[in-house]
Formats: structure tokens, sequence, C-alpha cells
């Protein structure tokens, strides 16, 4: 029986969230964002099944579903658990006609990011996915329609516009430059030690799930009609990213730990949806122990944060924040994107 099982990294931000808005990034100057992939990795494994149908189960949600043979798509899709509509449309997509409609298959998904953590979670499981379906289908799409198939799933799924950062280092990894213009984006892998960036970098997940589309809808709105403070405050965590890449090429961790603090108060600018009093403290905390910054990952709102930390303050940053009843999530940078595998 056919098996095909693929694997993605999710990511961190570190400045120029939001900047990757359509049609947002078009209205700016050097519009940049800065990310590295991480191994909090999302996995989607589709299998040939002997019992027709499609039968979708998620690990890390704890649902199963299943969609009856000759069901159409309208009906199965009204049928699903809302958690599982995303996962659910990319399957549909691939597998809705030819070998799809009469086979028995099953697709199974986990994610080792928590639900809601702000690291691109979402999207990264629908780059492994939509990955695993390619070739299990046997369709042959590159990576950018991959992603164009993916981004536009997730925005129907949404309803809102979609960013695009989350998708690159899933596809890619590594540490990323993605520039935005005109022609589309521009992917800069940039030389970093990766092991050198991952001890500047603590990641905390608060425990709150957050849904990212309530601050960046808030963003999106506003941006475009035409508030100057909104529009001021994204171009400035651009100019943050900006500062981040060149820091990071030239090796000087204070300058892009500095820099990370900039995009954090520009983010607050942003939107009041972008924080909570759990974040405010926490960050606060990991200051008083000697971070240089922290700042949401994602949309913010909930979800992780990451910390900007010398190296001798490490230690004493991570138990403060233990104390604190945060979870550290411990992860490396990886420097390659979704890999498959079929037996």
């Amino acid at each position: 029986m056919k098996r095909v099982e693929a694997k993605a990294p999710t990511r961190v931000d570190l400045a120029g969230g939001s900047i990757d808005l359509w049609p947002l990034y078009l209205l700016h100057d050097r519009p940049l964002t800065v990310n590295a992939a991480i191994d909090l990795m999302a996995t989607a494994t589709v299998e040939e099944m002997t019992e027709p149908g499609l039968t979708i189960v998620s690990h890390d949600r704890g649902v199963t579903h299943r969609v009856g043979p000759g069901t159409s798509p309208a009906e199965a899709l009204a049928g699903a658990p809302p958690a599982l509509g995303f996962v659910l449309r990319l399957a549909l997509h691939f597998l809705g006609s030819g070998k799809g409609a009469t086979a028995g298959v099953r697709v199974t998904t986990a994610c080792r990011a928590p639900a809601g953590s702000g690291l691109g979670g979402s999207s990264t499981l629908g780059i492994a996915l939509a990955t695993a379906l390619d070739r299990f289908t046997g369709r042959g799409l590159g990576a950018e329609r991959l992603l164009a198939v993916t981004r536009g799933i997730e925005t129907q799924v949404l309803a809102i516009p979609t960013g695009e950062q989350d998708y690159h280092p899933a596809i890619h990894g590594g540490v990323l430059g993605l520039h935005y213009s005109v022609e589309g984006t521009r992917i800069e892998r940039l030389a970093v030690d990766p092991e050198a960036l991952a001890r500047h970098l603590v990641l905390i997940y608060t425990g709150v799930s957050r849904n990212s589309g309530v601050s960046n809808w808030d963003i999106f709105k506003r941006h475009l009609e035409g508030e100057a403070g909104v529009r001021a405050a994204l171009q400035a965590t651009s100019d943050a990213a900006q500062a981040i890449r060149t820091a990071l090429l030239a090796g000087d961790w204070d300058r892009a730990g500095g820099a990370l603090a900039e995009e954090w108060r520009a983010r607050l600018r942003l939107s009041p949806a972008v924080t909570d009093p759990v974040i405010d403290d926490l960050i606060a905390a990991a200051l008083r122990e000697g971070a240089q910054a922290g700042k949401v990952c994602g949309a913010g709102g909930g979800g992780c944060v990451v910390l900007w930390v010398p190296e001798a303050a490490r230690d004493r940053v991570v138990r403060r924040m233990i104390e604190s009843r945060a979870e550290v999530l411990e992860c490396r940078i990886v420097t390659k994107g979704v890999a498959v595998t079929d037996s």
C-alpha cells in the first residue's frame, strides 16, 4: 500500500511580520520580513487504505473524520469539524477527482508547534500536506505552485487576506530575508550561523492560543483606510527587519537585539490586539533578568514570545520564564525545508 510522508519546519519571525500581507507591502519602502525555520516540525502522511473513502486524522487537534465514497466536496466540507476545514479542503483539492475519488485514502497530520502559537504551524502543516498529496497523486507541482495552492486554500478557510512569510521557511528552511516587490517575493538565504543565532533566542509559549486574524484584519483595514499611524508603524517594523538583516550578516548580536526591540515598539503601535497583560509581564520579567528584547511571534495577542538574550543571561532568563509558568520551547534552527519520503 502506497504511503507518502512530508515533514516541514515551522518558523520564528524576528521582524517585519504583517508587512507580508498583500497589497500592504506594495505601499511601503523596502518591505522585508526576516524569519528562521525551527525544528518544531509539522508532519503529514497520505496513505492508501483498503476501505474506500477519505479519512482525516489530526493528532494535534485530537480529531478524526471520515468522508464516505461518493460524497461531494460541498457535502464533505459541510459535515466536517471546523478544526479540519483546512486539511480537508487541501485533501479534496488533490484527491477530489481521479484516483482519490474511488480509492481509500487516509490523511494523518501532526504539528509540534502548539495550536495558535504564532509559529506558522497551520501554514507549515499546509505545505507539508500539499507536498505529500502532490507526491501521492503525481501532480508534480513546483514549490511556487504548492505555495500558491496552500495559501489560496488557507485564505478560503480564514476568509480574510493572508500573508506569505510562513510558507517560505517551511519550503526552504534556514534564516531568510523575504523581500517583497511588484515582481513578487525574492527569497534571500542569510549567511548566519544557526547555532550562534539560536543561543541568543529563547522561545516561550504563553499557554494562550490566539487567532491571527483578529490583529491582522485590524491592521489591514486601518492601513487601507489611510490611518497614518498604522502605516508609519508598519514601515517601522520593516525598517527593523532591515536593521536585523544587516546586524545578522555582520554577526553583530547586540545590534540585532536592539533592532528586535525596535520591532516590538513599532508593533505595539500597530494594534492593541498584539499584546495582553500576560505577554507584557513575561517580557518585563525577562528584561529584568538580562534579556535585551522580546516580541510576540506572528500576529500576537497570545501564542509565543521570542526573547533576545545575551549568552551570559540565557540560563537566568530561562529559569525566570519557568518560574513565571511559561513553557520554554526547546528548538533548533534548521537549514532545510520540507522533506518527503514515500514507500
